[in-house]
């Protein structure tokens, strides 16, 4: 079970179900979370609870997993984005990528200095 989950289908909250292979079949690389934050983007306009459903999709890495959810993560705060996320089906190498990130972004995140922090904002907005 990734971190963060508490996926509820009893809860009563709109919820918008993502198909994660529909969009491609690997979560992988930079253009893979493009595809996805597309996506995300028309479910927080609706704000609803989001649910990624990763089966068949056999290619993960930490690449998408930060680029897919570190902005929705800072900008969200830990509990926000853990009452709007839930992932379902993925492997256990999905698991422990996602986990990596979950783990180093929302449950332990490293502390910056104001100066380390600008630099990254701007190194992820030339990303996008």
């Amino acid at each position: 079970k990734q971190e963060g989950s508490s996926y509820n289908p009893e809860e009563r909250r709109i919820t918008m179900l993502i198909k994660r292979r529909e969009l491609s079949s690997t979560a992988f690389d930079v253009e893979d979370a493009d595809l996805l934050k597309v996506e995300i983007e028309k479910a927080l306009a609706q704000e609803e609870k989001i649910i990624i459903d990763f089966e068949e999709i056999d290619f993960f890495s930490a690449v998408f997993f930060n680029h897919a959810f570190l902005h929705y993560a800072k900008l969200l705060g830990k509990q926000k984005y853990d009452d709007t996320f839930f992932l379902i089906n993925l492997d256990e190498i999905g698991e422990e990528d996602y986990n990596d990130f979950y783990n180093n972004v929302l449950k332990n995140p490293r502390k910056f200095s104001p100066n380390a922090e600008k630099r990254i904002t701007e190194f992820l907005s030339d990303l996008d």
